[in-house]
């Protein structure tokens, strides 16, 4: 499978240079590659207490993967899903100043890059307005947390969110138009455990 097929069916519509590009943007964000063996970036000190409490401190194994691989895809494929504010100003029929606005008071998720503000389209509905209630929930959370964090709490199917015997991830909760105060409770608990 191709990465556009991926994209595709994921329907996250750039294309493969772009995600390409977002990818290379991330692993400049995360630096360098780790050195191949953990004792190089640590004093003798700093490795000899980690070795004490049992941390695997051999160097990496050929077939070992860069830890960072993980973390630019998914960082990345998080930013391939975004709107740029004029685009979602657009969609809202209001200025871009205002879609600004309501980033700083939090009525909106954004991810600020060098390109400027990039928006999730997980936030908002198929009728393109912000998801009821996600105000609420998006105050319940710390205001540092990751957008890969975000992005996941919100599509993850949780028992507490149920219609029925079906249980729903938060994002779908909430357009279905449920009430927000069990995604508020969620959010409360995510925000203890980070």
């Amino acid at each position: 499978m191709t990465v556009a097929e991926v994209l595709g069916r994921a329907g996250v519509n750039v294309s493969e240079r772009e995600f390409a590009d977002l990818v290379a943007s991330v692993l400049d964000e995360l630096g360098p590659p780790p050195a191949d063996s953990p004792r190089d970036a640590l004093t003798a000190e700093q490795a000899d207490a980690l070795a004490a409490i049992g941390v695997d401190l051999a160097p990496r194994r050929r077939r070992e993967r860069d830890p960072r691989v993980d973390a630019a895809a998914t960082y990345a494929a998080v930013l391939a899903d975004t709107l740029p504010v004029g685009e979602v100003a657009a969609r809202l029929n209001i200025d871009a100043s205002r879609v600004r606005h309501r980033l700083a008071r939090r009525q909106l998720v954004g991810i600020r890059r060098t390109d400027g503000w990039r928006l999730p389209r997980w936030q908002f509905g198929v009728d393109g307005a912000p998801l009821p209630g996600l105000e609420r929930v998006l105050r319940a959370l710390p205001t540092d947390v990751h957008p890969v964090v975000l992005a996941r709490f919100f599509a993850t199917t949780v028992p507490e969110l149920r219609i029925g015997r079906t249980a729903l991830s938060p994002r779908a909760w909430l357009e279905g138009g449920g009430d927000p105060a069990p995604v508020v409770a969620l959010a409360a608990a995510l925000a203890h455990s980070l």
